[in-house]
């Protein structure tokens, strides 16, 4: 957004709520670009800034950081151009239909009264072990059963098995990547495994 320095000192205020609503149905009507692909986004106020690419919690942060800002030396326009940007993140951008009830009931993954944990894990029990020499239990390596799962076509950010001091329990957690596209991913993990 080009702004002469007179109009940026003359926002008052009072008036930064109105601009902040002007500058959020410009982001919603797509005026400015800031989702540039499945995983990372920008910030439509800093176009010339050496870094540009976000992940979206990094770009959450720094909408956030600059519209909530005491500080004098930012500009009352970039308080508010910031906060619509803050408010179209979490109201727009990462509202997903997901809930929404499939014209096929068996296409249909999730449940609408289910609840789920982001980033999405899943728990697998019941993974072979068996005892070592010492009477402790022994199973497969985090990274082994990592590339197991992705061989069978799903792709898993990272397996954490858990222990006890008998050693392995028999169980791992299983972490996705923390964007929408690797929910159903992530459920899809679930109704085969």
């Amino acid at each position: 957004m080009d702004h002469s320095s007179d109009e940026d000192t003359n926002i008052s205020e009072s008036k930064i709520s109105d601009y902040e609503d002007k500058s959020y149905e410009k982001l919603k009507n797509g005026s400015h670009c800031v989702k540039t692909s499945d995983e990372t986004f920008t910030c439509p106020y800093y176009p010339k800034k050496r870094k540009r690419d976000y992940m979206y919690n990094k770009l959450l942060q720094h909408a956030s950081r600059v519209g909530q800002s005491s500080s004098q030396k930012r500009r009352t326009i970039d308080k508010a151009n910031h906060m619509a940007l803050l408010k179209y993140l979490e109201k727009d951008l990462m509202k997903v239909n997901v809930l929404a009830k499939p014209a096929d009931e068996s296409d249909s993954f999730v449940n609408p009264n289910e609840q789920f944990v982001w980033p999405w894990i899943r728990i697998v029990v019941n993974i072979p072990t068996k005892r070592a020499g010492d009477g402790h239990f022994i199973g497969e390596s985090g990274s082994k059963l990592r590339d197991e799962y992705k061989c069978m076509g799903f792709d898993p950010l990272r397996v954490s098995p858990l222990w006890n001091f008998r050693g392995h329990t028999g169980t791992a957690l299983v972490e996705f990547n923390k964007n929408w596209s690797w929910f159903h991913n992530a459920l899809t993990f679930e109704k085969n495994i």
